[in-house]
């Protein structure tokens, strides 16, 4: 379960490494990744949409965890868990966001 969640939300799990064999290889990994930009947009908006959804379960939560007394509520605890999901998913998006317009823009 955890593997294809993984795969269903890592951007560059199609890509090549540009970083190793000889030139040629290196330049075809490029073209690889050049022509799979398109995948990232998709992932893009996977990633939004889930941090969408983190958003409002995070409202969610602090509303419900309001009134406490003193000890920390689970639903505090939960609205950060949220939270920290949306700062790393916004992250991720930036990542991605480069990577693409980086594809987009640079031919090798």
């Amino acid at each position: 379960m955890l593997q294809a969640l993984w795969r269903f939300f890592s951007p560059f799990r199609m890509m090549k490494d540009v970083s190793r064999g000889t030139r040629e290889e290196r330049v075809a990994a490029y073209r690889h990744n050049r022509s799979m930009r398109g995948h990232l947009s998709v992932c893009m908006l996977r990633w939004a949409l889930s941090c969408s959804i983190a958003i409002v379960l995070t409202a969610c939560f602090d509303a419900l965890g309001e009134g406490g007394s003193g000890a920390l509520s689970i639903f505090v605890l939960l609205a950060a868990a949220c939270a920290t999901f949306i700062v790393c998913g916004v992250c991720v998006l930036f990542i991605t966001a480069y990577v693409y317009v980086y594809l987009t823009h640079n031919e090798w």
